[in-house]
């Protein structure tokens, strides 16, 4: 996390606010405007295409469902711009296994919070490898990391042309034009 520099436009989506990247954040902007918001009823207070990076740290584990996590992802990826980037730091535990720890997280100024993470249902996979799978179509890993029990991953949103259906353009058209244009000399 010290190696991040976080720019911009910045969209922290918590449960509980630790004030740990509004720390970072301010460390490196001057111009700091926060806004809270609480619960999915605000959610349409959310601008599109706005945001430069989307934080979830400790929060993405708490959607219980694969069918909910998928459309959160899908918000997210409508929340952030083109070039935007998706940071996550969560627990790392399938199913049948428990997680209870307690982190020490370094901010700007080295001062130290301390946070702690549970994650007691074991009918919960709440992996990195099944974090990954649910990003694939909108997503795209810049990195990865996962130690003591805790994933951190950084993803760029990709790039989804949207063109009408007589205009579309796909690999294979184009594969198959370059062939036709290559047997035909």
């Amino acid at each position: 996390m010290e190696r991040e520099t976080f720019r911009g436009n910045i969209l922290d989506i918590g449960l509980e606010n630790h004030g740990i990247f509004y720390n970072i954040y301010k460390q490196y902007n001057d111009d700091v405007n926060v806004e809270y918001l609480s619960g999915k009823e605000e959610k349409e207070k959310i601008s599109e295409d706005f945001y430069d990076s989307c934080i979830l740290f400790f929060s993405f584990s708490s959607i219980w469902f694969e069918k909910r996590k998928k459309g959160f992802i899908a918000d997210v990826y409508r929340y952030l711009n083109k070039d935007g980037i998706l940071y996550i730091w969560d627990i790392d535990k399938g199913y049948g296994k428990l997680f209870n720890g307690r982190l020490k997280i370094v901010i700007p100024e080295s001062k130290m919070r301390q946070i702690n993470v549970k994650e007691l249902n074991i009918f919960k996979n709440t992996s990195k490898e099944n974090t990954i799978k649910l990003l694939e179509g909108y997503f795209d890993i810049l990195d990865s990391k996962s130690s003591d029990g805790i994933y951190y991953i950084k993803a760029k949103k990709k790039v989804q042309l949207k063109k009408k259906d007589s205009d579309k353009i796909t690999q294979e058209n184009i594969g198959a034009k370059d062939e036709s244009s290559v047997n035909s000399a």
